[in-house]
């Protein structure tokens, strides 16, 4: 295989696959933008073509074109292969055309299905009264070319006898989950009278459906929806609807916006909101947590305000809490759901929106706090919420927060949450910043580029920056690549491949302030390792002006006379 690995990353360019997805300028040899990966104002993702490298400085991600499809596509390794491998025209040794193919025909299928729906819903009789329906909801005729909404007529065998048609057999249209087998032998058509909103796995291909009822075939007796079963291509508990285009806006910890159906995704991407998903026709499982996580830790909760929203709030909340996601409610009046709103007041949408509350907030609103009882009660709904919280300081300000709203010592919750069986995470308050974190970006920079100086004129380690010590780097990267540079020099060892884009990223920088710079290499190292003394002796000077100790009082001299040193 990495024979192909090697052929694929030969005949794509990084830089050409990075710009579909990140607003790349060049900058010497290598490009920067602003990195998808995480909120920044200052670009330090960096590309490397020469090198087919990538790497941010900010969260540290990195790698070659294959680590970034899987990172930004939320993709597997062998799944990010194979899409690039189709793309460079790169035949994979381990393909099967038997499996592959019969996959791929189950594929078209469901694609051949999608545009046979749609066609009904928007070009024929039998499709009219129900695209009337949806005007009627509020949709328009744009969305529903833009989400192939379709419509399946009250009929046992339309969607068969098409099938049959292209050439797909009984067998496949099973497997496929559009038709069903009589008991007597013969197929019926699944979906029968009902709207169709096709569900895409996340690289867009249909892999399933949901059929709503029309209010003039509703006869009590079945569902007001209902799902493919599950199948070979399809999940319910790992398959996200809308989350094929949503994931293009769902970087730097945009919040995702899950909702309970088809409908309120589809009335909310009209009414503007294109960060929105709702889970397929199931309750939200960690899978499906996982599955959004890969695109941002952040998810706000706008469930129906009824008490089926409510309790699918709370059971979703609790889901995503285990999975180390921030998550907020958003909360509509009893009765009201997403797709209401857009249809009857449009411009309070984003409103709605934006005010989000925390579920703790909410849940005593619900309760009441007025009474012990009622404190109590709402106390005994948050404790499992509590519990869960996998993140120290999220479940410390959430134990903070339950401790205000019900006047109750935040050391009785902890030990009431640690009289369960399960242990629960560590509950303290919010830990302070670290002592790492770089007040001016310039500093982070000058760490950088020294580094990457270095990286390329090793021997200037022996000379010019014979003084630095790991002491001196406040990036931990910096400081582990400082101590591997050192460690290597002397045993003669390349440095070990898991810095392999972050070294890439740092001949970069270095190469930058070549371009840029009227002073030697040399010089600018001299530079370079006298600012970084300088900061660490004033940091030095600040500890132990806050001591005041008698001996701190002679070691701050100490530090100041270093400090004049270099400043001469």
């Amino acid at each position: 295989m990495s024979r192909e690995t090697e052929a694929i990353k030969e005949r794509l360019n990084i830089a050409d696959v990075v710009s579909e997805y990140v607003k790349l300028k060049q900058a010497g040899q290598s490009m920067k933008g602003l990195c998808p990966f995480h909120q920044e104002k200052t670009p330090s993702f960096i590309v490397t073509p020469r090198k087919g490298s990538w790497h941010c400085f900010g969260c540290q991600k990195g790698g070659d074109v294959i680590t970034f499809i899987q990172e930004i596509e939320g993709l597997e390794f062998p799944a990010a292969l194979k899409l690039l491998a189709d793309r460079a025209g790169v035949q994979l040794p381990d393909y099967k055309p038997q499996v592959e193919n019969r996959r791929q025909r189950l594929y078209d299928l469901l694609a051949t299905t999608t545009r046979l729906y749609h066609e009904i819903l928007m070009n024929q009789k039998a499709g009219a009264q129900a695209k009337e329906y949806l005007v009627g909801r509020g949709l328009t005729e744009k969305t529903m070319e833009e989400f192939t909404v379709g419509y399946a007529p009250h009929s046992w065998d339309t969607l068969s006898m098409w099938l049959k048609k292209k050439g797909y057999t009984e067998e496949e249209m099973v497997a496929a989950g559009m038709v069903g087998m009589k008991d007597k032998g013969g197929t019926f058509d699944r979906f029968r009278g009902r709207i169709m909103f096709p569900v895409s796995d996340t690289q867009g291909r249909v892999v399933a459906f949901g059929g709503r009822i029309v209010p003039w075939h509703e006869t009590g007796n079945e569902g007001k929806y209902v799902n493919s079963p599950e199948t070979a291509l399809y999940e319910k508990r790992r398959t996200v609807y809308n989350l094929s285009r949503a994931k293009r806006h769902l970087k730097n910890s945009t919040p995702c916006i899950v909702v309970e159906g088809y409908m309120d995704v589809v009335m909310l991407v009209q009414a503007g909101v294109e960060n929105v998903v709702a889970t397929s026709g199931t309750a939200m499982t960690d899978d499906h947590v996982a599955l959004i996580g890969r695109f941002t830790n952040v998810l706000h909760l706008a469930f129906d305000g009824d008490a089926a929203g409510w309790k699918a709030t709370i059971a979703a909340t609790s889901a995503a809490l285990a999975g180390g996601m921030r998550v907020e409610t958003i909360v509509f009046s009893d009765g009201i759901d997403p797709a209401d709103l857009v249809k009857d007041t449009p411009d309070a949408v984003q409103g709605a929106l934006a005010a989000t509350r925390p579920l703790v907030d909410v849940l005593v609103e619900r309760i009441g706090a007025g009474s012990p009882q009622q404190r109590e009660q709402a106390l005994a709904a948050l404790l499992p919420l509590l519990r869960i919280v996998r993140n120290p300081i999220e479940q410390g300000a959430m134990v903070d927060r339950v401790s205000r709203l019900l006047k109750i010592p935040d050391r009785q919750i902890v030990e009431l949450m640690q009289k369960e069986s399960a242990p629960p995470a560590i509950v303290r308050a919010a830990a302070p910043v670290q002592e790492e974190a770089f007040e001016d970006p310039r500093e982070a920079m000058l760490e950088r580029q020294l580094l990457g100086v270095l990286l390329a004129h090793p021997e200037m380690l022996a000379s010019d920056a014979a003084s630095l010590s790991s002491d001196l780097f406040l990036d931990p990267m910096c400081r582990q690549v400082y101590n591997e540079i050192q460690r290597t020099q002397q045993s003669s060892q390349s440095l070990p491949e898991q810095y392999q884009s972050f070294l890439v990223a740092l001949q970069a920088r270095a190469e930058e302030l070549a371009a840029t710079s009227s002073f030697s290499q040399q010089e600018e190292v001299r530079t370079m390792v006298r600012a970084l003394h300088r900061r660490y002796i004033r940091s030095q000077l600040h500890r132990l002006a806050q001591e005041g100790s008698p001996g701190a009082l002679v070691e701050f001299q100490i530090e100041l006379t270093k400090l004049a040193e270099i400043d001469a």
